[in-house]
């Protein structure tokens, strides 16, 4: 018994050196930056195809992945955090990819003029949670249980243009038709034993990620007081500076609430902000339409924002009941009043009597 003792005493051992010295020459290596996709190498293979870099523009190895290279496509020019170890290729050696995930860990993220997750959408997974990134761009990552999803459509987009679906008045859905999506209506799906079901979409926004079209601009007028106002940003714009959409307005006059007022230089969606006029006026702001809004309450007191169109207080979602019952106001000409309607461009106080998320949806 003692000799069997010692013999398996001793292949352990074995073993263990032997497991020591493999993990020793095979180093796991954990690096973050930017993965690239290379216009030439001279590797001369699957490892001269990506390669990361740093944050200066520095290269800092290829990246491969042996078993299954095309796993690396929807990391392309985004800062990700790569685990692995390095191979040798025909002409270089290469990061084998054994982990990889989109991380937020970079030095000089962007500044975004609103939360890229209040823009975005996952039309396949409406159920998935987003997750909004700033490195080198205003990204929106969406995730079940963990897993980074792709949210592109695999939907088709039909032109239903000259397709009579009859004079009925029933409500078929949003489709393309005449170079934009429209809410169309008719008797039925099927015309001439075609069916169209296929080419409707349920939003507007879907509508127009699959079809690749720019959806129609709007200009939205702002009345303004003399004095102090509560105003919103009602359209999504390229310039979101107050200055640019109230040029009339003073210097260093606007204020968000956030447990106490904080000056700010931007607007966001959503957020309702002081802001003061010398004069009375208008202010005519352009952009794209807003449909959907999810805005976070804290407990208390918020200024928020309505969306592009007007919503009556009655039609805003409020799942978990946070709103405390006849606490919206608006601002005019007579101070503070309860309104019945979220007006586009102007901005709003609501209590809640805890934190929570309610939502904002067009008709």
């Amino acid at each position: 018994m003692r000799n069997i003792f010692q013999i398996k005493k001793v292949s352990i051992d074995r073993f263990s050196l032997t497991l020591l010295f493999f993990v020793y020459l095979t180093p796991v290596y954990s690096i973050t930056g930017y993965l690239r996709e290379a216009e030439t190498s001279f590797c001369m293979d699957d490892c001269g195809v990506y390669y990361l870099e740093e944050e200066s523009g520095e290269f800092t190895s290829w990246v491969t992945q042996s078993d299954n290279l095309e796993m690396l496509e929807p990391y392309v020019n985004r800062f990700v955090e790569i685990q692995g170890e390095e191979i040798d290729c025909v002409e270089c050696t290469a990061l084998n990819v054994e982990f990889i995930s989109m991380s937020d860990a970079c030095e000089f993220p962007v500044e975004c003029f609103a939360d890229p997750c209040t823009v975005e959408d996952c039309f396949l997974y409406p159920d998935a949670e987003c997750v909004a990134n700033y490195c080198d761009g205003c990204w929106a990552d969406f995730y079940i249980n963990g897993e980074l999803l792709d949210c592109s459509s695999n939907l088709e987009c039909i032109d239903l243009t000259g397709v009579d679906f009859g004079a009925c008045d029933m409500a078929l859905g949003i489709g393309w038709r005449e170079e934009e999506c429209q809410y169309l209506s008719g008797c039925d799906w099927v015309v001439d034993d075609v069916d169209y079901s296929d080419a409707f979409f349920a939003t507007m926004e879907e509508c127009y990620a699959v079809c690749s079209a720019t959806p129609p601009q709007e200009s939205i007028s702002i009345d303004y007081l003399s004095d102090w106002n509560l105003v919103s940003l009602p359209l999504d714009v390229e310039d979101a500076s107050y200055s640019t959409l109230f040029p009339e307005s003073i210097e260093g006059t606007f204020y968000f609430f956030d447990n106490g007022y904080i000056a700010q230089s931007y607007l966001f969606h959503g957020e309702g902000y002081w802001l003061r006029f010398p004069n009375a006026g208008i202010s005519i702001i352009t952009g794209f339409p807003i449909s959907e809004l999810t805005i976070s309450l804290n407990e208390g007191w918020n200024l928020i924002s309505g969306i592009s169109e007007s919503i009556a207080v009655g039609d805003i979602s409020d799942p978990s009941t946070i709103i405390v019952s006849g606490t919206i106001y608006g601002f005019g000409n007579d101070g503070y009043s309860q309104v019945n309607t979220l007006e586009p461009g102007e901005g709003y106080w609501v209590r809640a009597n805890n934190p929570g998320n309610i939502i904002l949806t067009s008709n």
